[in-house]
């Protein structure tokens, strides 16, 4: 038996590309090597399963980075995110009973909150269309034939397909990179992988104080990536504190970019400007001069805990009166407050951390308006395993499904009798 299209992967992407290859009335094959479809959307958001990000396609799309190229991953995944936006992403749900709801920040989550949900409403459709689906199913090779692929599991059990689509994930919070050592043995070369979106661990001594800070969170703040002394990149956006260093969507964001040896700067005080710190500093030591310096901070919208840690990291006693502090100390407060206290890092969290992978097979090596490959034909990428990777907020989710189904569509479109 020869399938029209044969997935590889059953995640985001692989399930997307599966319903847009039967969809076209494709005879489609699904195998994933788990035991339970899915991939990463049971623990989405928290098990919230932050599906997308709302807004005009132009809007998410500098969310994006990857390639080897300014803007490459932003102009590879616009035909995609055109051809299967957001937009329809929500509608597509919305008619099978589980519609997105929007938070203040513009996430969409689907209405029950529940990635299970998500999955529970993908795998009705693939059974509604068909698509025969094989679990604990581990590809190990993937073989290009005159007008057909063969695919051959571990087990030593093959199919036979017309055309594929490779989408078996990344490496983040998966220690496995065998879709990356196919797309490599069927000649794609693959662009380094790293962890990202990913907590950033400080060097010890520096945190020590902050050790009891673990699960403050600071609203939209400012962090800045500095290297060498010089300030490389800014995010803005929530910081979680965690016992080994900084988490939080600004964080996350940030930790692509982020090295051992780097230091982030965060502003611990969010929306205050150096000139307003400053003053009220100056004005609660001239009228509240016996008040304690931590009271003020709190004031200041630093929570105690923090304050009180920021203090022991800048060797300022926190019995201290604000009638009591000296210029200079001031200043390394402002300093901390507005323009970021530095956390020097001593490590970005590994692959069981991250959420994403940094690199994968090359964008150049891909045509953007079908994935299918230029080395290959035939062969279609989805997903995580493109060398491209989105912000926190949902931009990952919605690349892989729109990718999933724009890849699953050309497939089947593509299949030779």
């Amino acid at each position: 038996m020869v399938w029209d299209v044969i997935v590889v992967g059953a995640g985001p992407a692989g399930l997307m590309a599966a319903i847009g290859a039967a969809q076209e009335g494709a005879h489609t094959l699904l195998l994933e090597r788990h035991a339970e479809p899915g991939g990463k959307l049971p623990w989405a958001g928290a098990g919230r399963c932050n599906l997308s990000h709302a807004g005009e396609i132009r809007e998410l799309l500098p969310h994006y980075h990857g390639g080897e190229r300014p803007g490459e991953a932003a102009r590879f995944l616009r035909p995609a995110l055109r051809f299967f936006s957001n937009r329809a992403l929500a509608s597509f749900f919305a008619q099978r009973g589980l519609p997105l709801r929007r938070d203040a920040s513009g996430r969409l989550f689907p209405k029950t909150q529940r990635g299970v949900d998500v999955v529970a409403v993908l795998l009705s459709e693939l059974h509604q269309l068909g698509v025969a689906v094989r679990v604990e199913t581990w590809v190990r090779a993937i073989r290009p034939q005159k007008d057909r692929f063969a695919v051959r599991d571990r087990g030593g059990r093959s199919w036979w397909g017309r055309t594929v689509v490779l989408a078996p994930g990344g490496r983040a919070r998966n220690t496995l990179a065998d879709g990356y050592e196919l797309a490599a043995a069927l000649g794609h070369p693959i662009a380094p992988l790293r962890p990202a979106l990913a907590p950033v661990h400080v060097i010890p001594d520096a945190f020590a104080p902050f050790v009891a800070c673990a699960g403050i969170s600071l609203g939209e703040t400012r962090v800045w990536l500095v290297r060498q002394g010089r300030r490389r990149a800014e995010k803005r956006g929530a910081v979680l504190f965690t016992h080994r260093g900084l988490s939080g969507p600004a964080i996350l964001d940030l930790s692509r970019e982020v090295a051992p040896g780097d230091v982030v700067r965060v502003a611990l005080a969010p929306g205050l400007e150096r000139a307003e710190a400053e003053g009220r500093l100056i004005r609660a030591a001239a009228s509240r001069g016996s008040s304690g310096l931590v009271t003020i901070l709190h004031e200041l919208g630093l929570p105690r805990r923090l304050g009180r840690a920021l203090l022991g990291a800048l060797n300022i006693s926190c019995g201290l009166r604000v009638g009591e502090l000296r210029r200079e100390a001031r200043n390394a407060l402002v300093e901390s407050l507005v323009e970021g206290h530095p956390f020097p890092v001593a490590a970005v969290g590994g692959w069981e951390e991250a959420m994403v992978t940094r690199g994968g097979v090359r964008l150049e090596d891909v045509d953007p308006h079908t994935l299918e490959s230029r080395i290959v034909p035939g062969l279609f990428f989805a997903g995580e395993i493109l060398d491209y990777d989105g912000e926190s907020g949902g931009y990952n989710l919605q690349a892989a499904f729109s990718t999933g189904f724009l890849a699953g569509t050309c497939a089947a479109r593509a299949r030779r009798p």
